[in-house]
């Protein structure tokens, strides 16, 4: 692998979501800071981190270096980011409307970083050299987008709203999980948010002003994922996941104050309907300049959900639009048909 023109990455103020991240740019061989502004943080962050990367012995810091080749935050601390470092916010596109300097602040998607989406936002030419250099020195598929939005993180939480509210009608969390890694998901929807830790699409909902019910009351009662040992489930000594049944109590009680009735729906139905959401919610970026080949990548890395345009296509435009709005019932708006759906055949 070329060695990395940057050399020395601060991750600033991400929490534990971003573990994958580290162990991803210390075998691209860069030097990394991990710093958390609030102490108490920093603590807790260097602990999990210790105990999940013991082998890279990082340590947790509070104070920002004096330098680094490039600094990865999210939008509203990119003003924090020392003099001349190439500036990379997590947000998404969306975020450039928050950082001080335009000119050397780029977007990547890079929490999961499997596959990299890069927007390089009004950055100069020498800093997207720059960021292009960077991502490709992760040894990773880079998808350059023009939209407003990452598609991995709308494919992400599209599919979070969608298990959210099958939830709310009757379904568990294993029992959706265990549908989908039958119908050929690499993992169920809810262990993967246990991995990436549910703070981060919190975090994104709250700043987009929208609401998941059962979803965000977990992350206010401090159901993070995996790196704290509990979220959709449980982790027990950091172990696998295992069954919760108080989230079954949290649920139901949930759809109970939102007067949800719940309705007969089997887990392979749930899978079903899980599946054709993601792809109604995914055809729009067919029409934002994402091909098929791309969009197939990002479903795979962002979900988990091999070949889902060639699903689509199996399926046929006139039963995906069938079942579409036979989920009316579910949700109206989570499953109303998308006016690009014609996209995906």
């Amino acid at each position: 692998m070329t060695a990395p023109r940057q050399s020395h990455v601060v991750l600033y103020d991400l929490g534990t979501a971003c573990l994958d991240l580290i162990a991803a740019l210390s075998r691209a061989g860069f030097a990394i800071s991990v710093i958390e502004p609030d102490r108490d943080d920093a603590v807790r962050v260097g602990d999990i981190l210790g105990r999940r990367l013991p082998d890279l012995q990082l340590r947790v810091d509070s104070g920002v270096p004096g330098y680094c080749d490039v600094f990865v935050c999210h939008a509203a601390a990119a003003g924090h980011a020392p003099p001349g470092a190439l500036v990379v916010v997590l947000n998404g596109p969306q975020g450039f409307s928050n950082v001080p300097a335009p000119a050397r602040t780029v977007a990547l998607n890079l929490l999961d970083p499997r596959l990299i989406e890069v927007s390089l936002g009004r950055a100069s030419a020498e800093l997207r050299g720059k960021a292009l250099d960077f991502a490709n020195a992760l040894n990773v598929p880079v998808i350059q987008i023009e939209g407003g939005a990452f598609t991995g993180t709308i494919l992400q939480d599209t599919a979070l709203a969608l298990a959210d509210r099958l939830l709310l009608v009757g379904i568990t969390p294993w029992e959706l999980d265990e549908a989908l890694e039958k119908a050929g998901f690499v993992q169920g929807v809810l262990k993967a948010q246990d991995h990436i830790g549910l703070e981060v699409a919190f975090a994104r909902r709250r700043a987009a002003g929208t609401d998941l019910l059962v979803a965000d009351r977990m992350v206010r009662e401090g159901r993070l994922g995996r790196s704290i040992g509990v979220g959709w489930y449980r982790y027990p000594g950091g172990g696998g996941a295992v069954i919760d049944p108080l989230m079954e109590d949290m649920i139901v009680e949930e759809a109970r104050f939102a007067r949800i009735d719940q309705l007969p729906l089997a887990a392979t139905e749930a899978s079903d309907a899980l599946i054709v959401g993601v792809m109604n919610a995914a055809s729009a970026a067919l029409q934002s300049g994402v091909t098929s080949q791309e969009l197939d990548q990002l479903a795979f890395y962002a979900l988990g959900l091999p070949d889902l345009t060639a699903r689509a296509r199996s399926l046929g435009q006139g039963p995906l639009t069938q079942q579409l709005r036979n989920l009316h019932a579910v949700h109206p708006e989570l499953w109303a048909p998308s006016p690009f759906l014609p996209l995906l055949f």
